[in-house]
């Protein structure tokens, strides 16, 4: 039996017979005379720039690769955001090319000088061809494509005639291309009709980082996604499926299992160092979370296995360092990969969205994902928890319920100069215009931080209380986040309240802000959406708690991470594997009952990736009770099985109480 004291020996060794895991994690180069240093052969472009790509061996010392590819140690550190604990064996490391001897002139993906632009007659975007005026910079064995926004390695190969692997070969070392990028096109590669087209004479030029025409008309057709009915119940797997997880469980940092203390000192003042050695359940603060996901995917992968479905299991150690993906992408070990769930951490999920798209093959991240934009050209990449953009459609879709209200919208940054925050006023108008409430008797902005002069203690509430009105309900939308000014607006509500009946609509955070008098809540009426519900009395959430002590010796709390590892790998293992890559394409398709999540994916262009929109409107109430209202509670749902590993579980099922 596996319990959390001896977690990371199960992740390296039990695995590689029961779930085919492997895991990957960078080992600290030890300090020896350096060895020679050979000049890689394998580049990239990124950002209009050609790097080499250089793997750390053994001994080798940041000197003396700066040495050899002729920069300076600050330009490799700089390049690759080197911290000061130094490089790593195994390590990937990117050496700008622009000062190796015999490299600036022809090299792959370097951007070429004396460049007369052509554009195809047809119209679509060939404005990223490029040809050298003067023979002798550049390869005449190429044409240099510059990349624009939006383009793929399938749109720029099929934009010329050739095939993906065609372009790779030209482009060593090449993993995904970005907008500036300069790609060599082999002409021989090319398609007569493609070859006819490029050496016509420009007739128009096309309108820079412009979308091909094709692939923007392919984005604008409608989509049709299935409207969530009855939950699906699977009774019956079978295939086979690879998935890869790829998590920070920062396996070198828990490998230490004892530090030096030196806080102590002696009768005369010196230090005191003795080795203390931690406990033997003691975990890194940062893996915790994700190895608690880890233990959800654990137990949905043993689940669908009851039912009849192979599911062979990769994890890979990601901890902080992109370096490591890249690695892992160059060692083509995802390339056989049906699902990945992670990574964590916006730049890398960038990087294996992008290659994910290439070879068509779904990427979910386990976690709330910073970057707005993420989903923009990442056609397999599934945002699980949305994007504040969803939690502000929810929250001014609340002033429906609150027709006759008077509104006060609350911001915090001057002059709305956030963006987020502009987005939510113009939705909460657009809501408000519905009925005409537009104007300043029924929706009024204000500034508010809290902040007052020490003089003048109560300016807070005198200026929310000439806002407020005591003939009729007020809501107020709080467009913010932040922890003093949260904090701050509900003191100085709560203090109005006995005046004015009140009812506040926040964002999902300030559930979780410990500043904040929990009372309060409930007697403002706090609306918010969450990404998340878990009912303890559901008769699922026990049999899965139940679960999880018996496989972990120990509980998920609320705030487990372990509810979310169950339920993605239990949505998308059991929707590849009953509808396969129509699923994908439509995830409505499959509606199992999960745990803690209700997802509702969609997107707005066939170019860009999924985003949940299925959040929960948490209502407190001065009871001090919370209603829940479910995205899908106007819907009939049926209960639903979900199996988890029993001795016998034909017998054994997990059952979900319907959505409500």
């Amino acid at each position: 039996m596996m319990t959390r004291n001896n977690i990371f020996s199960f992740c390296r060794i039990v695995p590689v017979i029961m779930l085919m895991i492997t895991v990957s994690f960078p080992i600290m180069i030890n300090a020896q005379v350096p060895v020679p240093v050979e000049v890689s052969k394998q580049k990239i472009v990124s950002d209009g720039k050609v790097y080499y790509i250089h793997e750390v061996l053994k001994g080798q010392t940041l000197y003396s690769i700066s040495k050899a590819y002729n920069v300076t140690v600050d330009q490799v550190s700089r390049v690759n955001a080197l911290q000061e604990n130094g490089i790593r064996e195994g390590q990937v490391l990117r050496i700008p090319a622009s000062n190796v001897s015999g490299t600036a002139a022809t090299q792959p993906g370097q951007q070429p000088g004396n460049q007369t632009q052509v554009s195809r007659n047809t119209g679509a975007a060939a404005a990223g061809a490029t040809v050298a005026a003067n023979p002798q910079s550049q390869d005449e064995r190429y044409i240099y494509h510059k990349v624009r926004r939006g383009e793929t390695l399938s749109t720029i190969a099929d934009e010329y005639g050739i095939s993906v692997r065609d372009l790779k070969r030209a482009n060593k070392g090449l993993l995904f291309p970005r907008e500036g990028d300069f790609l060599l096109i082999p002409r021989k590669k090319m398609s007569e009709e493609s070859q006819e087209r490029i050496s016509m004479p420009a007739a128009n030029t096309a309108v820079p980082d412009s979308l091909q025409q094709d692939t923007a008309a392919l984005a604008e057709l409608p989509e049709a996604f299935t409207v969530r009915g009855e939950k699906t119940v699977i009774s019956r797997l079978n295939g086979t499926m690879r998935v890869a997880v790829l998590l920070p469980f920062f396996t070198a940092e828990n490998n230490v299992r004892s530090y030096i203390d030196s806080t102590k000192r002696d009768a005369q003042g010196n230090k005191i160092y003795k080795e203390v050695v931690k406990p033997e359940g003691w975990i890194y603060e940062g893996s915790l979370p994700f190895l608690e996901a880890y233990e959800g995917i654990l137990i949905a992968v043993d689940s669908l296995r009851t039912l009849g479905l192979v599911v062979e299991l990769d994890v890979f150690d990601t901890g902080a360092d992109p370096g490591q993906i890249d690695r892992l992408l160059w060692s083509d070990a995802l390339k056989e990969t049906d699902l990945i769930i992670g990574p964590v951490f916006s730049q890398n999920v960038e990087k294996i969205s992008s290659w994910a798209a290439e070879h068509d093959i779904p990427v979910v991240s386990p976690v709330g994902l910073r970057d707005r934009n993420i989903l923009e050209n990442k056609p397999t990449l599934y945002r699980v928890f949305p994007s504040e953009n969803v939690a502000q459609d929810i929250m001014a879709g609340e002033l429906r319920r609150h027709r006759d209200s008077n509104v006060l919208f609350l911001y915090a940054d001057s002059a709305m100069g956030d963006p987020v925050t502009a987005d939510l006023w113009e939705k909460v108008r657009n809501v408000m215009a519905e009925d005409g409430r537009v104007d300043s008797t029924s929706l009024t902005p204000n500034y508010f931080t809290g902040l007052t002069a020490r003089s003048n203690a109560y300016s807070g509430v005198t200026s929310l209380d000439n806002l407020l009105d005591a003939g009729r309900e007020n809501v107020i939308i709080l467009a913010s986040t932040n922890t003093p000014v949260v904090s701050s607006t509900f003191s100085t509500l709560h203090s109005l309240s006995r005046k004015y009946n009140i009812k506040v609509i926040g964002y999902p955070e300030i559930r979780g802000l410990e500043t904040v008098d929990l009372r309060y809540y409930y007697d403002l009426g706090l609306t918010v959406p969450a990404e998340s519900y878990i009912d303890f009395s559901s008769p699922s959430v026990q049999a899965f708690t139940a679960t999880f002590r018996k496989k972990f010796r120990t509980e998920p709390i609320a705030e487990s991470f372990a509810w979310r590892g169950f339920d993605i790998a239990w949505y998308f293992i059991g929707g590849i594997a009953t509808a396969g890559k129509d699923f994908l394409k439509d995830p409505g398709l499959f509606n199992p009952a999960l745990l803690s999540l209700e997802p509702d994916f969609r997107r707005e262009s066939k170019l860009n990736g999924y985003e949940n929109r299925g959040m929960f409107v948490l209502n407190y109430r001065k009871d001090m009770t919370i209603e829940v209202v479910r995205p899908w509670s106007d819907q009939e749902t049926a209960e639903a099985n979900v199996q988890l590993p029993v001795k016998n579980p034909s017998s054994d099922s997990l059952r979900q109480n319907p959505a409500r």
